[in-house]
């Protein structure tokens, strides 16, 4: 049995399960049956025969090893979703965020007008990231044009150095510094 044929089956298991409580928990919404009933049957087909004891506790130990796996495997598809995929003629390239994010960095580094940034980068599956900046631009910056000719320059940059295609860069302008406020604020620490 294939990795994701398992994974697949540990997905329909658990939610055999919650389709399970749900379906009693709607049952008891509607006053199907009471929930002394319920314990008492429960309890009735627990504790009657040692094996059922037994099935229960074997039940719980599979459900706690099925969590546990779930939580790993969630962790494993986070760091794989955390690169880029460039197939080559030779294999392929994985390109991390954060190294995407070094990259729009430095492009940002060479740009006057921007004093702080902070680039998210979501992954397309088709292919291709979109970029949501969050900047902090000086006073009296034209917006709408350092915004395009920043989107082209970074857009090329990526495409350039790294071979991914940018589909799509999201400027937020979160602050704008005053270069008076400023001042007035280092001669306030340095006097």
């Amino acid at each position: 049995m294939g990795k994701e044929k398992f994974n697949n089956l540990i997905f329909i298991l658990f939610l055999v399960i919650i389709i399970l409580i749900s379906g009693i928990n709607f049952s008891l919404s509607l006053r199907l049956f009471s929930l002394e009933n319920l314990f008492f049957k429960i309890n009735y087909l627990i504790y009657s025969n040692f094996l059922n004891q037994i099935i229960l506790g074997l039940i719980s130990v599979l459900l706690i090893i099925l969590t546990i796996y779930l939580n790993w495997k969630r962790g494993q598809y986070s760091k794989e979703e955390l690169s880029v995929a460039q197939k080559t003629t030779m294999g392929e390239i994985k390109i991390s965020t954060n190294s995407i994010k070094n990259l729009i960095l430095k492009v940002i580094k060479d740009t006057v007008e921007i004093k702080e940034a902070r680039p998210e980068i979501n992954i397309i599956k088709a292919g291709g990231i979109n970029i949501d900046l969050y900047l902090s631009i000086k006073q009296d910056t034209n917006i709408p044009e350092l915004s395009e000719k920043f989107q082209q320059k970074l857009k090329e940059y990526l495409l350039e150095t790294s071979g991914i295609e940018t589909k799509e860069i999201k400027i937020h302008i979160d602050k704008i510094f005053y270069e008076d406020k400023e001042k007035q604020d280092k001669n306030k620490e340095h006097p």
